[in-house]
């Protein structure tokens, strides 16, 4: 009898330890996933605040690219259309 009540001791016992170990890992791995979640959040911010950057770069740029914004400057700086012979090409230009 004595060596069941042992047996049934340490298998109680082996049961014991590995249920707080498996508590342990559940614990460990929900706060690295409470983890990842925050640092997908904060990418996903930098992200959107990134994409929303583009997007004001790209209109700056076509504002400033616009036609009628350049023939404004060409007129005010006294510019117009190139004639012949201002206008060079590089010989690597002409192999092409």
């Amino acid at each position: 009898m004595k060596e069941d009540s042992k047996g049934i001791a340490l298998a109680l016992a082996t049961t014991m330890v590995a249920a707080l170990l498996l508590g342990l890992v559940s614990v460990w791995l929900n706060i690295e996933r409470v983890d990842k979640a925050y640092d997908l959040r904060r990418m996903e911010k930098k992200l959107n605040e990134q994409e929303a950057l583009e997007s004001k770069l790209e209109v700056e740029k076509n504002n400033l690219i616009s036609p009628m914004r350049l023939r404004e400057l060409a007129k005010k700086y006294g510019f117009g259309p190139a004639s012949q012979g201002q206008i060079r090409r590089d010989r690597g230009d002409l192999k092409k």
